[in-house]
Parts: structure tokens; sequence; C-alpha cells
């Protein structure tokens, strides 16, 4: 029976073409992450609005998550859904700026890999020889769960790698939320997980809802508000896919075998917004990337603009209108500042 549900692989092959997108963008210039290149399979030559795009995404994401662990003065946790091939936690780490937690989420033959990478390239200290797997060649784990249908379905949440202040976990976010958090808030301390959900968490996804349904996204949000009474959400994804440009993009993903079960929610800013707001937050705010590089700094705009030249600025400005970024949360202690251009601040 036909599904518009993309496969597991399909998924993967979108974060190793990010990963090589971002590799490039890094090599030529736009930022500084000694990380990615271990992550990086595949040649690429991403146009230059393309490569903005990467840096706006790559950057706001760390500036906020940086704001937010200042705010709470390290007392706090990060959770990455879908981490892919994200170097995050890394690049925190070497700035000495870290949560209490920092856990990593994506599906298993994706943490498979990861976990792999970590170890060959000797990238973590102390990792505790106490985890949930033994690890397995990865042909064997790509032919478990090729389709989303079946994915993860036999399979509970499980920790592959784990030191002090970072855990990397297998888990199809498209099952029941309650079943992570369950895992995530195990009280023994011992198996590197021991989340508590009481605290300020900062929730990080990256292009993850819209390989969700609608009704599924739902669940994980309503799931995350429920269960964390401090929490805080940073997301990117699409926005204004319901006009001619968002439909020439749909039809692009389409013709790569790839198509996205949550467009629908990806309308306007305001739909965006009030997806969470139904979900039970208490406030959500979301700026199209547009709005975001204006609000970077005069001179970090001056230098992203000599890295590489634009052949047509208009097609940039409808490429970052149909992206977002938005931020949402449950208390108002989590957002202190009054502009988006305040954490940004820090970006050069």
């Amino acid at each position: 029976m036909a599904t518009n549900i993309p496969s597991d692989q399909v998924i993967q092959s979108t974060n190793d073409d990010a990963t090589s997108s971002k590799a490039y963008a890094v090599k030529r210039g736009y930022w500084v992450d000694p990380y990615i290149k271990y992550f990086s399979h595949s040649p690429s030559r991403p146009t230059p609005e393309i490569n903005r795009g990467y840096f706006v995404r790559a950057q706001a994401f760390k500036a906020l998550t940086i704001s937010f662990i200042k705010n709470n003065e390290g007392k706090c946790q990060v959770l990455n859904l879908g981490a892919g091939s994200d170097t995050l936690y890394f690049n925190l780490r070497d700035a000495n700026i870290l949560p209490l937690k920092f856990v990593e989420v994506d599906l298993e033959h994706n943490v498979l890999r990861k976990s792999m990478i970590i170890k060959n390239k000797k990238l973590l200290r102390d990792v505790k020889e106490r985890t949930d797997v033994k690890q397995q060649p990865e042909s064997h784990a790509t032919k478990q769960g090729d389709s989303a249908a079946d994915a993860g379905t036999q399979n509970p949440p499980r920790t592959y790698l784990a030191t002090d202040d970072y855990c990397l976990v297998s888990f199809d976010l498209r099952r029941p939320v309650e079943q992570l958090v369950g895992y995530l808030c195990d009280a023994d301390m011992t198996s590197g997980r021991g989340l508590n959900s009481t605290l300020p968490t900062l929730f990080l996804a990256e292009c993850v809802l819209v390989y969700m349904s609608p009704s599924q996204s739902l669940q994980l949000l309503q799931g995350i508000s429920s269960k964390f009474p401090n929490a805080a959400f940073l997301h990117y994804e699409q926005v204004n896919m319901h006009d001619r440009f968002g439909s020439v993009m749909v039809s692009n993903f389409h013709a790569r075998g790839c198509d996205l079960p949550g467009i629908p929610a990806c309308g306007s800013i305001q739909e965006q917004e009030k997806r969470f707001l139904d979900a039970g937050w208490k406030n959500a705010k979301a700026w199209t990337v547009t709005e975001v590089y204006q609000a970077l700094g005069a001179d970090t705009r001056s230098r992203i603009g000599r890295v590489e030249m634009l052949d047509d600025v208009e097609i940039v400005k409808q490429l970052f209108d149909h992206y977002c970024i938005l931020y949402a949360w449950m208390d108002d202690s989590l957002h202190p500042w009054s502009g988006i251009d305040e954490p940004l601040s820090i970006i050069q």
C-alpha cells in the first residue's frame, strides 16, 4: 500500500545532505566547527544562498542555546531531538558552556553510526561502559526498520553512549513521547541519563517535526509541555509552504523521494506559533530566516557578505522567507530577552 511517510533511509539521506552542506560552508569560512568534518561522508558544493542559510541556522541555534545555558547558570538540561550528525555538544564543550545534561535522540541506525564515529575519532572522554546495547555492524542496524511504518516499533529507547554530561539515545519520535520521558528520567543515575523533569530544559528540533504527521508532532509537543513545566523549545522548519514558492519546494522534495507528512502544519508564522500554543505551551514566537538574518549585527552581515557573492538577492529572500526559527516556552523566566537580536549578538 502506498504511503506518504518518508522511509528512514530517506530521512538519513537528508541528514547526510545537511551535514555535507554544513561542512562545505565551514570550509568556505562561514563559521568555525572543527568537528563537522568527521560526520560528513559525501562531497557537496551548495550555492551561496544555501550556505548563508545554513550559517543562520547553525549559529542561531548555537547562540540561543548558549543564552539558555547562561541564563540558567548551567543548572539546566538540553535535549536535541532528531540530532542526526549535529556537533553542537562538542562545540559547547570546547567553549566550556555546558548544561548538566546534554542528550541527543535519533533513529537507531543514525545513532549507531554517530556512536561509531565518536568512538573511532575519540571525541569523548570517560565514556561510561554501562550502556544498554552492544554495537552491531551498521549493515545490521540499517536492515532494521527500513520504513517509518516499522521503524523502532520493536525497540524501546536505548543508550549507545554516555558520559557524565552527554548521552546518545535511540528512539523513534513518532512513538508515544511518554516512553522516552520515562526512560530519560530514570532515577538510576549510573545509567548516564537521570534527567530531572523539573529543571529548566531546552528541546532542540531542526527540520524534525516536518517528517512526522501533524497528529504525531502534536502528541510530541503536548507530551513535552505536560511533563516538563520549565521547558523551552527551539524549532527550525519550513514556513509559508502554502504559497506558490512553497509548492515548488514541496515538489522538489517529492522529486527526491521525500514526501513531508508534516507540511500541513507549515503554514504561516502565526500557524507555526499556534501549533505550540495548542499543545499547551505558554507562549511561542517565530521569525523567518530573513528576519533572523537581519537581526544579526551589521559587522557579522558584512563579513558573511564577503565570503561569497549572491547572484540573485530576491531568490535568497524568497528562500529565507520559507524557513523559520521558533522559540516556545513554558515559563517567562525562560524568555529573558526582549528581542532575538539580544541572544544573537554573540554571533560573529
